[in-house]
């Protein structure tokens, strides 16, 4: 095979940080966000053009994983801090709708752009916080267990960066992978959805019709060749649109590997043809929207898996299910089990009534590493856990964890692996986190 051979390079150090952040998406705003109220110098590197990840640019359209039904069937937050922050300025801007009761706990619809804008009005809003846009990580050097240090492309050319403190945030673990961590890709991928959005819809007849959108889909599933068996309909709150979950891409007749470049392209060109296909027939077949038309597709194909780091404890299925407490939680979760998987089904496996689990911050430090944590879904958990940890709200409570966690390892010169989880916890109450 032939080869090129890329000639070796200096780059001077553009910025010394506390904390670098890896990963603009919910995770990585809440980590580098908190960082810098705890007044650490906190630099965050996104490749895309904008913040939130898979909530802005997926267009996932609902937070997931912020509530749970409290003894009296009242819908009681599970989050603290940053992710109950975001909620309540949606709602307070008219921005999201609910929460919307689901089972033993409840979703929170928003609109897109709406948090996009929140998040930025945040990172601006901290003067100890550099953003990187259109930044991508290419290199990290690593010395005895330790980064030393990270080269980033931009659209000015690759620079140098350093910190005391490193935070993966990028929900596919690339810098854990670039830094020599181990890392696993899961058990069984779960399948990547393309979200898209319908206008002039007649919106309080789509509502009515979500109930019977189940057998709508499996009507026609076979006859109309369709992705999915099931689905959703979601409101944003603004007149006539709704944004609709109704893809499912698969390469080859398996789910996609989106870490990998030609499994992604495919994925991205086959999502929005599929959301072109979709609108006709929900045009054709679901109440309310006879009138109403394709306004736009996410920006990105809707990841909901790909590479988790080998962390010092793997959260599994049984510890949430069994809604397990941890000496190290730093935060609460509620939402089932959800898995996206073959034959166009989505499996779903709910936690006892009112019940809810807690995260390990060991899930969060990969071994080996005395500077590195992950937050979001690259974190140590199997598929049985994954399922239900990998959605927004614990995404975000990793990320505030983390920010936290690097004070201590700054202040104290610990690896992270020996952060004290009691004094960590103690910074979590009091920014109003359930533990």
């Amino acid at each position: 095979m032939s080869t090129i051979s890329i000639p070796a390079e200096e780059l001077e150090l553009q910025e010394e940080l506390d904390v670098l952040v890896v990963g603009g998406g919910s995770a990585g705003v809440a980590a580098a966000v908190s960082a810098g109220r705890l007044g650490l110098r906190t630099g965050l590197v996104e490749e895309m053009p904008h913040l939130g990840g898979m909530s802005t640019g997926g267009s996932v359209g609902t937070y997931c994983g912020f509530y749970v039904k409290g003894p009296g069937g009242d819908v009681v937050p599970t989050v603290g801090g940053f992710p109950l922050e975001m909620a309540q300025g949606l709602l307070s801007r008219g921005h999201a709708i609910g929460p919307i009761p689901y089972h033993d706990t409840a979703v929170l619809p928003y609109v897109p752009m709406g948090v996009k804008h929140l998040l930025e009005e945040r990172v601006r809003g901290e003067a100890g916080l550099r953003v990187r846009l259109h930044s991508r990580l290419t290199h990290v050097v690593v010395e005895d267990g330790e980064i030393r240090g990270v080269v980033v492309d931009t659209r000015g050319g690759r620079i140098g960066l350093r910190a005391r403190v490193y935070v993966d945030a990028s929900g596919d673990a690339v810098l854990s992978r670039l830094a020599g961590a181990e890392t696993l890709q899961g058990e069984t991928l779960q399948y990547p959805s393309m979200m898209f959005t319908m206008q002039n819809v007649d919106v309080g007849k789509a509502v009515a019709a979500i109930v019977e959108l189940p057998n709508i889909l499996e009507a026609h599933f076979e006859a109309e060749r369709l992705p999915r068996r099931s689905g959703n309909l979601i409101p944003t709150g603004r007149p006539g649109e709704v944004m609709v979950a109704l893809s499912r891409v698969e390469f080859a007749g398996r789910p996609v590997d989106a870490a990998v470049e030609e499994e992604l392209s495919f994925a991205e060109l086959e999502g929005r043809a599929q959301a072109v296909r979709l609108a006709e027939f929900v045009k054709r077949r679901v109440p309310g929207f006879a009138d109403a038309f394709l306004a736009d597709t996410a920006s990105r194909l809707g990841v909901r898996e790909t590479r988790k780091i080998v962390g010092e404890y793997t959260l599994r299925g049984d510890d949430v299910l069994g809604a397990r407490d941890f000496e190290d939680g730093i935060g609460r979760c509620a939402w089932p089990v959800e898995r996206h998987v073959e034959g166009g089904l989505t499996s779903w496996t709910f936690l006892d009534a009112g019940a809810s689990y807690a995260i390990p911050f060991r899930c969060l430090v990969p071994r080996g590493f005395a500077n590195l944590m992950v937050a979001g879904r690259c974190l140590s958990a199997d598929s049985g856990a994954f399922g239900s940890v990998r959605v927004i709200g614990p995404c975000m409570l990793e990320g505030q964890a983390v920010a936290a966690a690097a004070r201590q390892i700054c202040d104290d010169d610990v690896p992270a692996a020996s952060v004290d989880v009691e004094r960590l916890r103690a910074v979590l109450a009091d920014w109003g986190v359930p533990l």
